[in-house]
């Protein structure tokens, strides 16, 4: 398995642990607009950071990997500026979604689904230019036993992480 195998992968797992939390406000009896009785907010609470500290990872490993590779190849500005305000996008709408969420009682419950119809939107939008636009690339202009070879260490990097000590 290459390297952007593996990112296509987390891609998959980030999507759905995104589903999973869109999936919460999806009861049988529908999310009013003051609902903790149909929504459990403590799981919700623990689902969300589970998500964030998924993405953070992810995000961490991935620009790991590709500060690495860049001297390898080159990406021209406008790549490297949308490659960036997409990250930006998500970390903005991640900031607003987490406070909202992090304060959340079960008031407003419409508000915090809007919310994450729009980080579910914009951390879409960045993955699919990732998988589009920059894998492609990746692809184009490093040889196959480099990208196996990037691939094995992310692997093992999830098997074996760095302490936190």
């Amino acid at each position: 398995m290459d390297i952007i195998d593996v990112f296509q992968e987390r891609h998959g797992a980030l999507r759905a642990e995104l589903a999973g939390l869109g999936a919460q406000f999806k009861r049988p009896h529908g999310v009013g607009w003051d609902d903790c009785v149909s929504l459990d907010c403590q799981r919700l609470r623990r689902d969300i950071e589970g998500f964030f500290a998924s993405f953070r990872a992810h995000e961490s490993s991935e620009e790991e990997f590709m500060k690495e590779i860049a001297g390898q190849f080159e990406l021209d500005a406008a790549m490297r500026a949308a490659f960036e305000d997409g990250r930006r996008a998500v970390a903005d709408i991640m900031k607003i979604f987490g406070a909202v969420a992090f304060t959340f009682d079960g008031e407003h419950v419409h508000r915090l689904r809007e919310l994450l119809g729009r980080m579910s939107d914009e951390v879409e939008a960045h993955l699919a230019y990732e998988e589009k636009t920059l894998f492609p690339l990746l692809r184009e202009r490093l040889p196959a036993e480099r990208l196996r070879e990037l691939g094995e260490r992310a692997r093992e990097a999830e098997l074996h992480p760095p302490s936190k000590r």
